[in-house]
């Protein structure tokens, strides 16, 4: 499937400018990385339910979160979000993969999230998943797991920061 087919022109825009090499070289995100991620998606997959509830009531502590949560489906979001959780810890990215994270930037910059209750967010989970590796992972180089885990969630940021920053510049109307 064309990943640009269902995509809004500005995310196509933008995701014909992203350099996917480039930006795994920055990472440092190579097979090692993947092979790694491998390792560790069965425990984080096995917490990233519970994780995602946490991250709710955590959010839901802020004004500027909260008011956002009232008016969307809390549920139809954490479903949304679980499931980016489990693309990125696949290691697979991709056209498909690029669309969908510069979407997931672009939805929160319309709903009007700042930069830093975004950031926050990945803060949470980086400290998360690092914190469950930390009790559960049982595999033998914990080091590489997570610095592995470490590198694609800062890279996954940096794309969905990349439909946040663009927005902004460009002056595009928020909701």
């Amino acid at each position: 499937m064309d990943a640009y087919v269902h995509a809004s022109p500005e995310v196509q825009l933008l995701a014909r400018k992203i350099d996917l090499p480039a930006r795994f070289l920055r990472f440092g995100i190579t097979d090692l990385t993947r092979q790694n991620l491998k390792a560790v998606q069965p425990i984080l997959h096995e917490h990233l339910n519970g994780l995602s509830a946490r991250f709710y009531d955590f959010l839901r502590r802020f004004p500027e979160a909260d008011r956002i949560f009232q008016s969307h489906d809390s549920e139809v979001i954490r479903q949304h979000l679980q499931r980016h959780w489990m693309r990125v810890l696949q290691g697979h990215y991709d056209d498909e993969y690029v669309i969908s994270a510069l979407t997931i930037g672009y939805v929160h910059y319309k709903a009007h999230v700042s930069p830093h209750m975004y950031m926050a967010g990945y803060n949470y989970f980086l400290s998360s998943f690092l914190q469950v590796i930390t009790t559960d992972y049982r595999g033998s180089d914990f080091v590489a797991a997570t610095g592995s885990v470490s590198k694609v969630i800062l890279f996954d940021m940096s794309i969905t920061l990349t439909a946040f920053m663009v927005s902004a510049l460009q002056g595009e109307p928020r909701e």
